[in-house]
């Protein structure tokens, strides 16, 4: 099964543990799990660039998704 690249980008130091442990549990390897500070400039740069921002649970679902098939 192939899994698209994607990015987690977290705010802080248990939400980071989390992507990380949900990608550990999921087998994924292609994924990128950035801290960043400024999460809310990082987010409004996505959303300028017409980017796609989820959150945990949205990210959580799309995992189950894609494992399910």
């Amino acid at each position: 099964m192939s899994f698209p690249r994607f990015l987690f980008r977290v705010k802080d130091r248990q939400i980071e543990e989390e992507a990380q442990n949900l990608v550990a549990h999921f087998g994924i390897k292609d994924v990128e799990i950035r801290r960043d500070d400024t999460i809310k400039d990082a987010w409004f740069e996505d959303n300028v660039a017409l980017k796609t921002t989820y959150g945990l649970d949205d990210i959580r679902e799309y995992m189950e998704r894609l494992t399910a098939k």
